[in-house]
């Protein structure tokens, strides 16, 4: 086989919805290896005692959470249409895993600073979008976020861009930004427990759906 520079590196554009949501990322990576070795598609092996499949994903997703922008790096070992390409991966993958596109790689994952989330919430408590409002009108909003070095307290105030608010059947609607990637990645379950801090409620139900990938100048990832 020849030099790996001699081989393509291509960006595999998904969504994960429905069941799939409560894949693990780790189960993802097993489902996504399997689903290319039956659909044929060339991919490059790493080489070695234990040699697997060149796949790297852009920003793994949190369990339970649904997705329209998800993306994972594949390397090819001869050229293949990137349409090919996708209608075989549908074509192997299960009903609520769809690829959408396929197309070179442009960016660096570590370019990427912002994610934009769909939010459905029930608090147990009246009035959500009040309390809400109340919330992001504090100084400051003060939550623990765990890291690998341990507990750190976070204040959210600066890092939650609201786009748009809403109330419907009980129901908290959000639609927010938040800080996403290496440097620092925001998890909008925080936003949460420090609503249920505040107002002394529980969370009773909740759907997230992540929109959309941005770099720090907001620049759709790709």
């Amino acid at each position: 086989m020849g030099n790996v520079n001699e081989f393509k590196n291509i960006r595999i554009f998904f969504s994960k919805k429905g069941d799939a949501k409560y894949i693990s990322h780790l189960d993802l990576t097993r489902c996504m290896q399997r689903c290319i070795k039956r659909s044929g598609i060339p991919i490059w092996y790493t080489q070695g005692f234990h040699p697997h499949q060149y796949m790297t994903f852009a920003l793994p997703l949190a369990l339970g959470y649904e997705s329209e922008c998800e993306s994972v790096d594949i390397r090819l070992t001869e050229p293949m249409d990137f349409q090919e390409v996708k209608e075989r991966l549908n074509d192997a993958l299960p009903r609520d895993i769809r690829v959408h596109k396929v197309a070179d790689q442009q960016m660096d994952p570590k370019e990427i600073s912002f994610a934009d989330y769909e939010i459905q919430v029930a608090f147990s408590c009246d009035d959500v979008l009040t309390k809400f409002e109340k919330l992001m009108a504090m100084e400051r909003i003060n939550v623990e976020k765990r890291t690998k070095k341990g507990i750190k307290e976070v204040d959210l105030k600066p890092l939650v861009q609201v786009i748009s608010t809403g109330e419907e059947n009980d129901q908290l609607l959000l639609k927010l930004r938040l800080p996403a990637g290496n440097t620092l990645n925001i998890n909008p379950t925080l936003l949460f427990e420090a609503f249920c801090k505040v107002y002394h409620c529980e969370v009773e139900a909740y759907h997230i759906l992540r929109t959309g990938i941005f770099t720090g100048n907001l620049a759709e990832f790709c």
